[in-house]
């Protein structure tokens, strides 16, 4: 009897796993989702294209943090201590200062949930600071690390891992001038005030007044300023000559002013034609990644009620998906006539695009199956729940980020490949001090 019942049972689970243990999209939606399909190197070479050199930065405090963090290394006692984690410590706290004694509402803030929270022993102290669970995972010094580095960014430093940079000369200029910031009453300097900090041998005071200013996200200095504005737009490079004519067809708005329609017309009239031709590609390239996740959207949406596998066939004919693909398709025909036009040398984009174009609705469904990483699979003429399945949001609802560096820049707001960033960081180094 008792084998008959594990027959019976082994026979059940293979006949029926993708129906009993398939996940509710419920049970994943805390998990980050990265839809790049296969061409994040594509994305990376547009967006060093368009802005080259600054990575995701777009405001200067996120350049001083880690230099003074690599400055600080060097004099700290605790040798145990990594670049990463002091930088860590200071990030965090000069987050939570002005989230709790300056301006709540700067959208340079992150950990906004982690501050809410109660911390066990002293929730300003290094030792809790340093720590994921009261701050962030991805933080702000992530995203500077390609501007920071010699060989792609703006010469701060040279290295290949943070924890073993070596801060150039102008590196260790920019450190200092954070550092030697007056604070406190006795107007010591911050670079001690920190040093005893990490080192347990101070606290935050319950007025910190001078000490947000130093810290703070929105407040560098005019010095700090200048130094990251001479690396942006007064070095001897192609690279920096991108960066500067793209300035000033930028510098002249307080907001953003539209790509296409002014920024492109400003380059073209400078004389910039190739550079205005690449805008308009990396453009391209991003409304054709957009429309690809809002095709995985609607899949996702037609899977998921079926709990098990749906016929190739049948999500071919249905009207919401053969909408969103034939969106795609224009948006991938659009892409090769822009890269042809830019002379656009990567191969993946192109690729990726021509597959779509050349593809009938049945085609680009299996072919996207293949690349939505673990969200869907196919198999026998049909589209399956992958491992990480889930209803994916469309490119005007996406919420899929953690909270983190990526979720708060500029260019979140839509596909601008670091021009709002750049914008941004732009005006920054224009007001310095200005608190």
């Amino acid at each position: 009897m008792t084998n008959r019942f594990i027959n019976k049972t082994k026979t059940m689970t293979a006949s029926s796993t993708s129906q009993w243990f398939s996940p509710a999209p419920s049970a994943l939606t805390a998990k980050r989702l990265s839809l790049d399909f296969g061409l994040r190197s594509a994305d990376l070479y547009f967006r060093d294209q368009v802005v080259p050199g600054i990575g995701n930065v777009w405001f200067v405090r996120q350049l001083s943090w880690p230099l003074a963090a690599l400055q600080l290394n060097k004099t700290l006692g605790i040798s145990r201590l990594r670049p990463a984690e002091i930088c860590y410590g200071i990030e965090a706290l000069a987050c939570k200062l002005e989230f709790m004694h300056g301006d709540s509402k700067s959208t340079r803030i992150l950990g906004r949930r982690a501050f809410g929270r109660d911390n066990d022993g002293d929730p300003w102290a290094f030792s809790q600071l340093r720590k994921v669970t009261n701050y962030v995972r991805n933080t702000h010094r992530q995203t500077a690390m390609r501007a920071i580095r010699s060989t792609q960014g703006l010469c701060f430093a040279q290295g290949t891992r943070f924890d073993q940079f070596e801060l150039e000369p102008i590196g260790q200029d920019l450190a200092q001038e954070f550092l030697d910031q007056r604070v406190g009453q006795g107007r010591g300097t911050l670079g001690s005030w920190l040093r005893e900090w990490i080192e347990n041998r101070n606290t935050v005071p319950s007025q910190p007044t001078t000490l947000l200013v130093a810290l703070s996200p929105e407040s560098a200095t005019k010095k700090e300023c200048e130094i990251v504005r001479s690396r942006l737009l007064g070095v001897k490079s192609p690279e920096c000559e991108t960066r500067k004519f793209l300035a000033q067809a930028l510098e002249v708005d307080a907001d953003l002013p539209d790509i296409e329609k002014t920024v492109v017309k400003r380059l073209r009239q400078a004389g910039r034609a190739a550079q205005a031709d690449m805008v308009l590609a990396a453009r391209a390239f991003g409304a054709m990644l957009d429309r690809a996740r809002d095709a995985v959207a609607s899949l996702t949406r037609a899977v998921e009620p079926e709990r098990g596998d749906v016929k190739l066939t049948k999500l071919g004919s249905d009207s919401a998906i053969q909408k969103s693909i034939k969106k795609l398709q224009d948006a991938s025909k659009n892409y090769i006539d822009k890269a042809n036009t830019a002379a656009v040398k990567e191969a993946t984009s192109r690729s990726f695009a021509d597959a779509v174009a050349a593809g009938d609705d049945e085609g680009v469904i299996r072919f996207l199956a293949g690349r939505s990483g673990e969200v869907l699979g196919f198999a026998d003429d049909s589209v399956t729940r992958g491992s990480l399945f889930r209803i994916v949001n469309g490119t005007d609802e996406a919420s899929d980020l953690e909270d983190g560096a990526s979720s708060i820049e500029p260019d979140r707001a839509g596909r601008t490949f670091r021009i709002a960033n750049f914008h941004a960081l732009l005006h920054d180094t224009k007001q310095g001090g200005a608190r």
